[in-house]
């Protein structure tokens, strides 16, 4: 019925409903200078006059308020500002026209509309590109487009579908009115509707409906997102016959021009669209668009001017929005690594400026965090807790942080242990460089890359060679070599585990394997699985020990446990000790129960411990993808292979064990043997690695080349370290070969019982 729709806007809760939305959007005034609170402290009378206004048609928007805004290249972009009271009015009436007119709109148009946006129309060209093969693309932009609308135009196809006299005069009030520069000069409106009003998206599409309707008829391969619109032809001829009728429509029918470089070319060459580049199947963006992107995440953030990060939030809500379902995750990614290095630089300066004072307020800040990709989604406690951890590091650096405990030593020793340290260094060759070749020359071991020599290992004290990469070459100079002298060369696996060895021919003792079979009848099993788990258990006790005498008084999580966890620890290293049963089967039952209840506290403290330095919620054995369960596992593959080597040594059947069961194909003597070394040999070391600040890095899941090197490094290391064992100083690989043998004197009878190797603290 003639005006009913004017009477619509006219009700004051179709107002209110307007104003609700307005406000949520948060709209700046305009040219009045009636801000969004000062329009709210008077709602209800202002809404009131507004609707009077409108009913008595007294109502006459005010001019619009002119602002450029900066766009690339020094150049600007004008934005047309309504008022608060006109934005409202223009808000109920947008929310009475969208239905009616988006029932008119075609499917191709996807700009301004509901359930539409750029990733439908994203997908909408991937589609035509891969679905339908279709091979050739033009790209067109209209000139000028929201400055250069025709009004008689718009309003003839405006009043053949709203038939409301009122509503019309209405929108052509708007569409016509003047705007006001910064100097307050008036300037006229002869064509173009205003952009930064809030009818004039729906009104734009209005416009480019019959050429929509044109380009859908012909059947062309059409996506329009605004005046932005792409066409994909199966040939080159249709997509040349495409532009020309695109060009003919447009400046003979609407009285508009497409920009001078709208082109035909072939899909197979790439092209952008919406800042998407598509090259075949895959979407990427341009280098540029990636560093403009990157540009607006640092630049949003400002810690002296918004503790609270909002800026940044709304930035990448923003980003989200238009690329989230569009990009592929590794783009994603690449933006969140480079929003984490932005945190990192900013809070670690205001941290150590003074402006957070304690870590957990940069935890309440970076609680409000949300990232694009599904990987930094899922691991968002672990980042925050990496951002906190290079933030305190970076203030004890600076020498504002932590406290310094300083114990006293023998100048003498403390020498010793230097070229100790110096002299093991010596005993290690770690091949970490894809394809390289190693040969023997009369001084040493050498590795050659593309026959340049890159290094060579002396011969005088090297022990072991491990190979930590693919692609490498040996020659059967060096295996003679390595075979002669006992010398291991280990092949290891990105994950750490041994896949490989060459090792001297050397069978184990017959009447030792004899006496390996006999212990399950004498008791001697029952013994050592035994003793292997309570050695465990007492070295998960001193290692935690070792670690609360440089905690106490600062470190109030780890302290606060600390005593209950290790008197649970204690009485199950006695239980495990002391266990009575006879069948074998129930007694692995029983130690592995205990096992697992020590652990429970051990690894509580230790993530207390880490707690700071990084995200760490359990230990994961196998398919872990955290850092630090991946470092560790790394670290035990490394000790495993020494293991091994120091039962073969022994003269032991690595494939007869008793706290694991044998399994056929697998050493499970070494499983034993290594429990009582893994704290001591490995977890010290990847625990110095975290909490010394190292760099370590973890990528789809498999550590870094550079943090696998790092880790053998520090573990290898420690497996050199000397200390004091039962009165004599001895290397931790030398206590290991030791053991060994303890364990196979057991076995024969030599020893009267077998003693696990505890770590001192």
């Amino acid at each position: 019925m003639e005006g009913e729709l004017y009477k619509e806007i006219c009700r004051i809760e179709n107002l209110l409903s307007a104003w609700a939305r307005v406000k949520e959007k948060g709209s700046a005034g305009g040219i009045d200078r009636v801000t969004i609170e000062s329009f709210e402290d008077g709602l209800e009378k202002n809404l009131r006059e507004l609707s009077e206004q409108l009913s008595s048609r007294h109502y006459i928007p005010e001019p619009y308020q002119e602002v450029n805004i900066p766009k690339d290249d020094n150049e600007f972009r004008s934005l047309s500002l309504p008022t608060i009271r006109d934005k409202i009015v223009q808000q109920a009436a947008k929310d009475l026209l969208e239905p009616i007119l988006d029932k008119e709109f075609l499917d191709v148009s996807y700009a301004y509309r509901a359930n539409k946006g750029p990733a439908k129309a994203i997908g909408r060209v991937s589609h035509l590109v891969v679905n339908e093969k279709r091979e050739w693309v033009t790209l067109c932009d209209i000139d000028q487009y929201f400055d250069t609308i025709h009004h008689d135009l718009l309003f003839s196809m405006l009043s053949g579908i709203v038939r409301d006299d009122k509503l019309l005069t209405l929108i052509r009030l708007w569409v016509k009115m003047g705007k006001v520069d910064a100097k307050m000069r008036w300037k006229d409106t002869l064509k173009g509707i205003a952009q930064g009003s809030i009818i004039s998206p729906l009104l734009s599409n209005l416009f480019l409906h019959p050429f929509d309707r044109m380009m859908v008829e012909k059947q062309f391969g059409y996506v329009r997102y605004a005046d932005n619109f792409i066409i994909l032809s199966r040939s080159e001829g249709e997509a040349y016959r495409a532009l020309k009728d695109t060009k003919w429509f447009l400046e003979k029918r609407l009285k508009l021009n497409l920009n001078p470089g709208s082109s035909v070319k072939r899909v197979q060459d790439g092209f952008e669209f919406l800042g998407i580049l598509f090259n075949g199947p895959e979407k990427a963006i341009s280098k540029e668009k990636m560093a403009d992107l990157k540009t607006r995440i640092s630049k949003t953030i400002d810690l002296q001017k918004d503790k609270s990060l909002n800026d940044l939030m709304e930035t990448i809500e923003g980003i989200g929005r238009y690329y989230g379902r569009i990009l592929p995750q590794h783009i994603l990614e690449e933006l969140d690594d480079w929003m984490v290095e932005c945190l990192k630089s900013h809070l670690s300066r205001a941290y150590q400026d003074g402006l957070f004072e304690k870590k957990d307020d940069i935890k309440i800040v970076l609680s409000d965090v949300n990232f694009l990709s599904r990987n930094h989604q899922l691991f968002n406690k672990r980042t925050t807790k990496g951002i906190i951890a290079y933030c305190r590091r970076k203030k004890r650096d600076a020498g504002g942080g932590g406290v310094t405990i300083t114990i006293k030593k023998d100048p003498v020793k403390k020498k010793k242990r230097e070229y100790q340290k110096l002299e093991s260094e010596g005993f290690e060759l770690l091949v970490t460089t894809p394809g390289v070749f190693i040969g023997k020359t009369k001084r040493g071991i050498s590795i050659r890359e593309r026959g340049i020599k890159r290094h060579e290992a002396p011969l005088l004290n090297l022990k072991n060679i491990a190979i930590l990469s693919r692609g490498v070459t040996i020659s059967s100079n060096v295996i003679e070599y390595c075979a002669g002298r006992g010398m291991p060369i280990d092949f290891v696996g990105f994950d750490g585990k041994p896949y490989a060895k060459i090792y001297p021919l050397q069978s184990a003792s017959a009447s030792l394997g004899i006496a390996q079979l006999r212990a399950f009848e004498d008791g001697r099993a029952h013994a050592l699985a035994k003793g292997f788990v309570s050695g465990k258990i007492r070295n998960q006790i001193n290692l935690a020990k070792y670690y609360h005498k440089y905690r106490k008084g600062r470190d109030e999580e780890f302290t606060a446990i600390f005593g209950e966890k290790i008197k649970l620890m204690e009485s199950l290293a006695k239980e495990a000790r002391v266990a009575p049963e006879k069948d074998m089967e129930i007694l692995r039952g029983k130690l592995f129960s205990i096992e697992g209840r020590a652990a429970g506290g051990y690894w509580e403290l230790i993530e207390k411990m880490l707690d700071e330095d990084i995200e760490f919620e359990g230990r994961v054995r196998r398919g872990a993808t955290d850092l630090v369960n991946s470092l560790l596992n790394y670290g035990y593959g490394i000790l495993y292979s020494r293991i091994w080597e120091a039962i073969l040594k022994a003269g032991l059947n690595p494939y007869i064990s008793y706290l694991h069961k044998s399994q056929d194909g697998k050493p499970t003597l070494v499983f034993d043997l290594i429990e009582e070394f893994r704290q001591q040999a490995v977890d010290r070391a990847v625990f110095s690695l975290i909490t010394k600040g190292e760099e370590l890095e973890i990528e789809k899941g498999f550590l870094t080349n550079e943090t696998r090197k790092r880790v053998a490094e520090k573990v290898l290391e420690r497996i050199h370290t000397v200390e004091v064992f039962r009165g004599k100083e001895m290397r931790l690989s030398q206590i290991m070969k030791g053991q060994a043998r303890a364990v196979a004197g057991f076995l024969e009878g030599n020893l009267t019982h077998y003693r696990p190797y505890i770590g001192k603290w």
